[in-house]
C-alpha cells in the first residue's frame, strides 16, 4: 500500500511474507536431485534439477486444484518449447526471432487471467531465452523434453504431497489478516476521536490509509475462497466458516466507516465520548479474532453486553454498534466452532470458467487495452533482444533477454519500479553470489550450498521483489556454475549485473517511447469508473432505507464501490511515479476527487445505520434526494457536467453532508473538464494487479 498520501513507491519489506516452507519445498526439489547426479554425472538430471526449480519458480501457492494444472500446464509447454525453439535453429534465424516474439505476445497476454497465468508465462519466457541459447539435434531435443518433464512432475509431486498448501488454512489465515487490519483502523480512529481531531485532511488520510489495505484484503480472501468453492466435491467445513467469517467482517468494515463518518461530522462532544469506548471496546475484540488459534474467551460476550450499553447512550450510534456486536457475535460463535466437523456448508455456485477466461480474453484484445499494448512492446523488444543473443552469443546474453522481458510492465510507473528494484537487488546479489568464488567447486559443496541458497531465495518471494532477486542472484550464479562448469563466480555474477542493468535500462526507455501508457490519462478512466460505481450505490442506499431493496444488493453495491475507489487509488499511486511536469494540477485535484468520493461513501454508510437520517425529511424530499445524488453521479461519469441545484435539507443532517461532498467532487470534475478535458472514455482494460511480486 502506498501510504495514506499515495507519495511512497510501493518497495518495501513485508516480513509477513517469508515462507519456509515454500523454500524447503525448492531446496528439495533441486537439491536431491543435484545430489543423485553427484554420483551418477548425468547432464540430463542437471536438466531435470533445473526443470523442478523453474517449476517452483512458477508455483504462486492458493488451492492444489488450481494450482496443479498450471503447474502440469508449465512442464509440459516448458518442455516443448525448449525443444522445438532448440530445433527452429536449423530453420534460420528469421524464423527463430519471429517465433520468441510470439511466444513473448502470447506471455504477456496471460496477464489477463489472473496472477497463476502471469507467474506460467514469466517463466516460459525465461525458458524460450534459454531455448534460443544454442540449438539442439532430435536426440538432444528427446532427451531435453523427457528431463524437464520427469523434473516439473518431480517439483510438483512434492506440491500435492509433501508440501501441500492447503487453501482452508491459507484462508483462514487471509481472514485473520483482514481482522487485524480492522483493528488497525479500529485503533487509529480511536486515536482520532481521543485527540478531538476535527481536521478534515486529518480524517481523510486515516481513511485512505486504511480502507483501502482492508478493502484489498477482504477482495483477496474473497477471491481464494472462491477458488476453493469452485472446485469439484463439497466445501469443507472449515472452507463455510472462512466464507461466513469473512461476510462478517465485510459487514463490520461498514459499520466502522460509518461510525467514522458519524464521528467525524458530530459537534456534540458526548456522541464522540461513547464512540471512543465503543472503539476501544471494539479493538481487542478485533484482535482477539485476528489471532490464529482456536476458540475464544467467555468474556466476550460480557464485552459485547458492555459496548450493547455504550451505544444505547447516543441514538446516533445506536443503528451502528448493533451491526457490530451482531457480527462480532457471528465471527466469534465461528470461531469457538473452528475444528468441529458437523459445521453445515452453504451452497455454492459453479460458474463456467471458460466462459470467464474467453470473456477476459475478449476485453483486452482491443488496442485500448494497456495489457495487449504491452504484450506488443514486450515482443518487439524481446525479438531484439533475440537477435542479440544470436549475433553476439555469450554464455550469459540470455540474460538481457530475460531482464527485458521480465522487468517491462504495462505501465511505465510499474516498469520503474520494476527495474529499480531489480537492478539493486541484482547488484547485492551478484556480491554475495560473487563470493562463492572463495570455496572450491566441487559437486558436494554445490549441492551443500543449493539447499540453503533455495531456501533462502524461494522463502522471501512474498517479502519484496528486490529482497528476492537479491537472495535470487546467488543462487542463478551458483546453477549456472553447475551447469556451464568452468566458469569462475565473480564473472559470472559481474556479466550478470551488467545485462541486468542493460536490460532494465532498455525495458524503462521502451515504456516512454512504444505505445506508452501514462498513468494520469489512465486515472481520469479510473475516476469515471468510480462515480459510476458510486451512483449505483447511491441508488442501492435510498432504495434500501425507502424498504425498496434488500441488504444483500446494498453490501454488493458498497464492495464494488470500494474496490472501485480502490482502483482509483492504485492508479493514483503510480502516477505519483511519473514524471508529471504540467500533469501536476490534474493529479492534485484527482487525489481531491478520490478523497470527495471516499467521504460520500462514507456518507452512504451512515445513511444505512443513521436512525435519524429521514427525521424531519418529508417524504418527497427523500425521493429528490435518492433520485438526484445517482443522477449526478452519473452525469459526472459521463460529461463532467456540473449538477442541478441541490435539494433543500435539514443543514446538519447526513443529506446535507452527502450535498456537500456531492457538490466538492462536481467542482473538481469541473476543473479537470476545463484543463484537459473529461473524455468520457472507460478506463484501460487491465487484469490482476503485479503486487503478488511473482
Amino acid at each position: 500500500m502506498p501510504g495514506s498520501d499515495l507519495k511512497r513507491m510501493p518497495i518495501g519489506l513485508d516480513l509477513a511474507g517469508v515462507n519456509l516452507a515454500e523454500g524447503l519445498r525448492a531446496a528439495v526439489a533441486t537439491g536431491i536431485v543435484l545430489l543423485i547426479n553427484i554420483w551418477i554425472g548425468s547432464p540430463t538430471l542437471t536438466l531435470a534439477a533445473f526443470a523442478a526449480n523453474l517449476t517452483c519458480f512458477c508455483d504462486t501457492g492458493g488451492p492444489v486444484r488450481s494450482r496443479v494444472p498450471a503447474l502440469l500446464a508449465f512442464t509440459f509447454l516448458g518442455a516443448a518449447l525448449w525443444s522445438l525453439l532448440g530445433l527452429a535453429h536449423h530453420a534460420g534465424w528469421p524464423l527463430l526471432i519471429f517465433c520468441s516474439g510470439l511466444v513473448v505476445f502470447c506471455n504477456s497476454m496471460a496477464r489477463v487471467w489472473g496472477v497463476r497465468a502471469q507467474a506460467v508465462g514469466n517463466v516460459l519466457t525465461v525458458v524460450l531465452a534459454l531455448a534460443v541459447d544454442r540449438p539442439l539435434h532430435w536426440g538432444e531435443a528427446l532427451a531435453l523434453f523427457g528431463a524437464f518433464l520427469a523434473g516439473g512432475a518431480w517439483a510438483i509431486l512434492l506440491t500435492i504431497g509433501i508440501w501441500r498448501i492447503h487453501p482452508n488454512r491459507q484462508a483462514a489465515r487471509m481472514v485473520a489478516t483482514a481482522w487485524r487490519l480492522l483493528a488497525d483502523l479500529a485503533g487509529d480512529l480511536g486515536a482520532l476521536v481521543a485527540a478531538g481531531e476535527t481536521d478534515a485532511a486529518k480524517w481523510e488520510a486515516h481513511a485512505r490509509g486504511h480502507r483501502r489495505a482492508v478493502r484489498d484484503a477482504l477482495e483477496e480472501c474473497g477471491n481464494l475462497l472462491l477458488s476453493a468453492a469452485r472446485s469439484p466435491g463439497p466445501v469443507a467445513p472449515d472452507g463455510a466458516r472462512n466464507l461466513l467469517g469473512l461476510k462478517a467482517a465485510e459487514q463490520i468494515f461498514g459499520a466502522l466507516i460509518a461510525l467514522s463518518d458519524v464521528l467525524e461530522a458530530s459537534p456534540d462532544p458526548d456522541v464522540r465520548a461513547v464512540g471512543l469506548r465503543v472503539v476501544r471496546r471494539l479493538r481487542p475484540a478485533l484482535v482477539l479474532l485476528g489471532q490464529e488459534v482456536e476458540g475464544v474467551s467467555d468474556r466476550v460476550e460480557a464485552a459485547l453486553e458492555r459496548m450493547a450499553k455504550d451505544g444505547a447512550e447516543a441514538p446516533a450510534l445506536s443503528g451502528i454498534v448493533g451491526v457490530l456486536i451482531d457480527r462480532l457475535r457471528l465471527a466469534f460463535g465461528l470461531k469457538r466452532e473452528q475444528g468441529k466437523s458437523d459445521f453445515v456448508p452453504p451452497g455454492q455456485a459453479q460458474p463456467s470458467r471458460a466462459t470467464l477466461w474467453l470473456q477476459q480474453l475478449r476485453g483486452n484484445l482491443t488496442w485500448e487495452s494497456a495489457i495487449l499494448r504491452h504484450a506488443t512492446r514486450a515482443a518487439v523488444l524481446t525479438m531484439a533482444a533475440v537477435t542479440v543473443t544470436l549475433v553476439w552469443w555469450s554464455p550469459y546474453v540470455h540474460w538481457l533477454t530475460i531482464t527485458v522481458a521480465l522487468t517491462m510492465q504495462p505501465y511505465f510507473a510499474a516498469t520503474w519500479q520494476r527495474a529499480l528494484e531489480r537492478v539493486g537487488g541484482t547488484v547485492l546479489g551478484a556480491a554475495i553470489g560473487g563470493g562463492l568464488a572463495f570455496i572450491p567447486p566441487t559437486p558436494v559443496n554445490h549441492a551443500a550450498l543449493l539447499i540453503p541458497l533455495c531456501v533462502l531465495g524461494f522463502s522471501v518471494r512474498q517479502v519484496s521483489y528486490g529482497a528476492y532477486i537479491a537472495c535470487l542472484t546467488p543462487l542463478t550464479v551458483l546453477l549456472f556454475e553447475v551447469a556451464e562448469p568452468g566458469h569462475a563466480e565473480w564473472v559470472i555474477a559481474a556479466w550478470r549485473i551488467f545485462y541486468t542493468i542493460t536490460g532494465g535500462v532498455a525495458a524503462v526507455l521502451a515504456c516512454m517511447v512504444m505505445w506508452p501508457s501514462w498513468e494520469p490519462d489512465r486515472t481520469e478512466g479510473e475516476l469515471r469508473s468510480a462515480l459510476k460505481a458510486h451512483a449505483g450505490y447511491a441508488r442501492a442506499a435510498f432504495d434500501f432505507m425507502s424498504g425498496q431493496g434488500d441488504a444483500s444488493g446494498l453490501d454488493d453495491a458498497r464492495r464494488k464501490a470500494g474496490v472501485a475507489s480502490n482502483n482509483l487509488e492504485a492508479s493514483l499511486s503510480r502516477a505519483l511515479q511519473e514524471p508529471r511536469g504540467r500533469r501536476s494540477g490534474r493529479i492534485e485535484s484527482l487525489l481531491a476527487a478520490d478523497a470527495a468520493l471516499r467521504r460520500l461513501g462514507g456518507g452512504f454508510v451512515a445513511l444505512r445505520y443513521d436512525p435519524t437520517a429521514r427525521d424531519g425529511v418529508e417524504q418527497e424530499t427523500w425521493r429528490s434526494w435518492g433520485e438526484w445524488i445517482p443522477a449526478t453521479l452519473d452525469a459526472l461519469a459521463e460529461s463532467g457536467a456540473r449538477p442541478d441545484r441541490m435539494p433543500e435539507a435539514p443543514p446538519k443532517s447526513t443529506l446535507a453532508r452527502l450535498g456537500r461532498a456531492l457538490e466538492l467532487l462536481s467542482d473538481l470534475v469541473a476543473q479537470l473538464s476545463a484543463s484537459e478535458g473529461f473524455s468520457g472514455q472507460p478506463p484501460e482494460t487491465v487484469a490482476a494487479p503485479d503486487a503478488a511480486k511473482r
